[in-house]
């Protein structure tokens, strides 16, 4: 899968039961992830743990087609759990897992692995859903991008779930949201405008740890 580039994005954001959290990470970094990028069409696996917001962990996998979740091997992965999976699956608390089509990217160091991702998660009214991707794609999206230390951002909208916009922010620091160039790039005139119409955020900013 080297150099493929992905269309779709699987996510799944988790907390997890205090007493389990050191076998979670060990299971998830030992065995899941490897079980998971070893399936045809998943690209790549990495982990994140919140520095802001929850819940706390976050697993993002590229996707080749998002419709690699509806897999026989996928399916198979999920139908006929581990032993360990067993034990493991049943104590995640507060999880979303959720399947993406990758909509509009940008990006400056696209080969870079940056240490922290913001996930930015809404819905938008119906009305207003053509200019909110407008404004996304033509305003909001680059003028982040624009801002230093952020290495590329990509829009993705949910093959299923609740909230239906994803953006995924991958940057070098986590003082980089609360920069005044962060802070200047996020509030155009154009963005002003369409804030008040977003509905339902979930920002999460989380460091990686796998």
């Amino acid at each position: 899968m080297a150099g493929q580039e992905a269309q779709g994005l699987l996510a799944v954001w988790t907390d997890i039961a205090p007493e389990a959290e050191a076998e979670f990470n060990e299971w998830y970094n030992t065995e899941h992830i490897p079980q998971l990028v070893g399936i045809p069409g998943i690209i790549s696996g990495r982990r994140y743990q919140a520095v802001e917001g929850s819940p706390k962990y976050l697993a993002l996998y590229d996707l080749a087609i998002p419709e690699v979740v509806k897999s026989d091997a996928f399916r198979q992965l999920r139908e006929s759990p581990t032993p360990w999976s067993k034990k493991i699956i049943p104590l995640f608390r507060n999880t979303t897992s959720c399947p993406y089509r990758k909509l509009f990217s940008c990006s400056n160091y696209p080969t870079v692995g940056p240490e922290f991702v913001l996930t930015v998660r809404l819905n938008i009214p119906a009305a207003q859903e053509t200019e909110f991707n407008q404004w996304y794609n033509v305003d909001h999206l680059p003028a982040l991008v624009g801002v230093p230390g952020v290495h590329c951002a990509r829009r993705y909208q949910a093959v299923e779930g609740d909230l239906k916009y994803l953006a995924v922010y991958e940057m070098n620091d986590a003082s980089v949201p609360k920069s005044a160039v962060w802070d200047k790039a996020r509030n155009t005139e154009w963005t002003l405008k369409m804030r008040p119409q977003l509905k339902d955020p979930q920002i999460i900013l989380s460091k990686r740890i796998y």
